[in-house]
């Protein structure tokens, strides 16, 4: 007679690595038990398709002594054939059992004292990986980290025991996914010290029996934890990588570590010691102040100050009485040198209104001609008719297009606003089959994504003729640790500042039985560092959203015209169906709803007053047309109905031809060391070049034609206020050239056509 066994769900148990028996939730399958707790809350039965495909799952995986920073990656989830997972202390099973454990309790956590529903707060399933390699051929990695989509324990070595020994380990990384779908501090400086201290803090709320961080993993005659809260100096001198500082005056200002971010985390780490400690306070007061002071307060690029202010106002928010709270939490922050002393940052800084006029590129659906229209949707000019299957991009002042045409070469049209418009398109890129391309705001800059759809973005200095190519990653918040799941980019855009390009990728994890793990995500890469291309080998990523929730899609993100934190992008339900239209504020993770169950992808683009967006959808025939929708204030929710724009036509863009500056503040642009000027405009012989310097200053003026050479160069010596400098350019050929003025840490750029 066979095994009879229980139905699922089913109550595993097993010994961990600490030699602890631990009972949880799990999942069989046949005569199989699978490390799947569908036990929490947070379970959707209707929208799971158990085991394979679930949602709201807490699961366990074995990567197999295998990286996911390699090609030769495996996964399975990890199976017993009985309801003990564990065999002895040192098995894989005890491995299991304690990061399948660490998950459970970090869960827990968050949903018992914070309300908090999974990572998301939305149910989304949690996921930890035991045996994960340092390398492709199976080194043993000491370390733990959390990528956007699982918490990774490696098995250890000389330093670290197997890393999923710690419960504070587990919830550290953990909590880093909390962080990125609240504050998502971003992971350098300041805001990524807090990034750090913040998984600090709950990891120690959630292991709550010391102020230790990583004791339990550190192996024999290296350091008692590899943290401590309470002491940062951690019992070692300052030389030893096991001390932090722990007040402002011994904080690290060099490059390394992201820019202290674990090494400076030890600041607010013992302020927040400090305050929980405090008898009028105690640690129940004191994580419930700091999750609210992150979830509502904090945003991406907030400072220590910015601390201090968020938790006094959280303190006040939860506790008033007597303002006891508040009080202890400012003393904290004294002690620690954060003062209060600056009123904190503002990180929403706008551009000025382009003052130009209003235009709209779109593609027929036939996918052969690019026209130019008005504002009111009219039709102005069709601008090019040999293919386009790419959407359009375009400089801010509207000077430059580029796109891809149907034989997959990236083409470039020069426009001039005389009446009548003239445009003159010529081919940028054709030694490579290219699926999209998108040009800077200031027109410096052309990115390309290839036909052969690789995790690579590959970027053109049009200034100099130089080019990079950028190998997308996962960032982690470990030294050293990056994961290698993107499989390609999809749209892409630069933004204002002219360091960083936004796109959305496609990230999969395949094992050998050809099961998935796969996603989207909106990424930021900073291709350009002050005065030159970023390594391209290490090359800063951030994220926007990690790990999107189950059966969600995410792209076609676009910048808004006049504030750069708020975007736009479609996002795809699978679980309802249903294609929508979200906006986000990328600073304040504030996410609106701008259009619901559109039927389609819908490509949204800002107008140039930030008061509506324009987007594609089908109509009831069947037809894609263009809509235009007017925007609430905060840019990110719907204010009114939608209205048909332009019909039986898709792939809009809107934006202006007037020039200004891209420099951002909290009020008005700061001005910058200075800007430039050509008249006439076309130019037929000679043009006067005007440029307005704020100091004296020592400058290079250089003209560059649109295949990179340099045609002109000189040095010259501004003075403060105006100066001018003529240009001969009657020995030129006609086309469009480039004007850069360089400074010692500025520049300015525009573009001057030669008839």
């Amino acid at each position: 007679m066979p095994t009879a066994y229980p139905p699922p769900p089913v109550t595993g148990n097993g010994t961990d690595l600490l030699g602890q028996s631990r009972s949880f939730g799990a999942w069989q399958e046949g005569s199989a038990f699978l490390l799947e707790d569908v036990t929490k809350p947070m379970y959707n039965s209707t929208a799971s398709n158990m085991p394979g495909d679930p949602v709201g799952v807490i699961v366990t995986l074995d990567a197999l002594n295998t990286t996911p920073e390699g090609q030769n990656f495996d996964y399975t989830v990890f199976t017993s054939n009985g309801l003990n997972f564990s065999n002895s202390a040192n098995s894989n099973g005890a491995k299991a059992v304690s990061a399948h454990w660490n998950s459970i309790k970090s869960y827990d956590y968050f949903q018992n004292t914070h309300n908090r529903k999974s990572i998301d707060g939305e149910g989304g399933n949690i996921l930890a990986f035991i045996n994960v390699s340092e390398d492709n051929v199976g080194t043993s990695m000491e370390n733990a980290y959390w990528n956007g989509a699982a918490m990774w324990y490696g098995n250890g070595g000389s330093t670290f025991k197997p890393l999923a020994r710690g419960l504070d380990v587990g919830g550290h990384e953990m909590t880093h996914g909390v962080i990125e779908k609240t504050a998502n501090l971003v992971y350098q400086n300041e805001s990524g010290a807090l990034n750090e201290s913040f998984a600090d803090v709950f990891g120690a709320m959630i292991d709550r029996d010391d102020w230790l961080i990583g004791e339990d993993v550190m192996q024999p005659g290296t350091n008692a934890a590899l943290r401590s809260m309470q002491d940062p100096h951690n019992g070692v001198s300052s030389n030893s990588p096991w001390w932090q500082p722990r007040t402002v005056s011994e904080q690290y200002t060099g490059s390394q570590d992201n820019g202290g971010v674990h090494i400076n985390s030890g600041i607010p780490n013992w302020a927040y010691y400090l305050f929980a400690s405090n008898a009028n306070v105690t640690k129940d007061k004191a994580e419930k102040v700091y999750y609210k002071a992150l979830k509502d307060y904090l945003v991406k690029s907030s400072q220590f100050v910015d601390l201090r202010i968020a938790v006094l106002q959280a303190a006040n928010d939860l506790y008033p009485a007597g303002n006891t709270v508040a009080n202890a939490a400012a003393s904290a922050f004294d002690q620690v040198g954060i003062l209060g002393s600056s009123p904190g940052g503002n990180y929403l800084g706008n551009l000025t209104t382009n003052p130009g006029t209003d235009y709209v590129l779109c593609v027929s659906n036939d996918f052969q001609n690019l026209e130019l229209r008005n504002g009111s949707g009219s039709l102005v000019k069709v601008l090019y008719t040999g293919g386009v299957i790419s959407r359009p991009s375009v400089t801010d002042n509207g000077g430059q297009i580029v796109f891809v045409n149907a034989a997959k070469e990236a083409i470039y049209i020069d426009m001039v606003y005389t009446t009548p418009i003239q445009s003159t398109a010529n081919v940028l890129i054709n030694n490579i089959p290219l699926r999209n391309v998108a040009i800077s705001k200031d027109g410096a800059f052309v990115a390309a994504l290839t036909d052969a759809a690789d995790n690579f973005i590959y970027v053109l200095d049009l200034f100099n003729g130089e080019q990079e190519a950028f190998g997308l990653y996962n960032p982690t918040y470990t030294t050293g640790q990056v994961t290698g799941e993107v499989q390609y980019a999809d749209i892409l855009e630069f933004d204002y500042s002219g360091e960083y390009i936004m796109y959305d990728a496609f990230n999969e994890l395949t094992n050998s039985q050809g099961a998935d793990i796969s996603y989207w995500d909106i990424g930021f890469l900073k291709f350009w560092e002050n005065v030159g291309f970023a390594d391209p080998s290490n090359a800063f990523i951030s994220k926007l959203f990690s790990g999107l929730p189950e059966k969600a899609t995410v792209g076609n993100p676009t910048f808004s015209k006049n504030s750069p934190y708020i975007i736009a992008f479609d996002f795809y339900d699978g679980i309802s169906d249903q294609n929508d239209i979200l906006g986000a504020n990328v600073e304040t993770g504030d996410v609106g709803t701008v259009l619901e169950n559109n039927g389609a992808y819908s490509w949204p683009s800002y107008n140039r007053l930030d008061n509506a967006l324009i987007y594609e959808g089908p109509n009831s025939a069947g037809v894609t047309n263009i809509y235009k929708r007017p925007l609430a204030a905060d840019k990110i929710n719907q204010a009114g109905n939608e209205a048909l724009f332009i019909g039986d036509r898709q792939l809009g863009v809107w934006y202006a031809n007037g020039n200004r500056s891209l420099a951002v503040s909290a009020g008005e642009p700061a001005a910058a060391p200075f800007s430039i000027a050509v008249t006439p405009n076309p130019v037929t012989d000679a043009a006067r070049l005007n440029i307005e310097s704020k100091t004296a200053v020592s400058a290079r003026i250089s003209m560059v034609n649109m295949l990179g050479s340099v045609v002109q160069n000189r040095e010259v010596q501004l003075s403060e206020g105006a100066n001018q400098f003529d240009l001969e350019m009657k020995h030129l050929p006609p086309g469009a050239y480039v004007i850069r003025l360089s400074g010692s840490n500025s520049s300015a750029a525009l573009k001057v056509v030669k008839q």
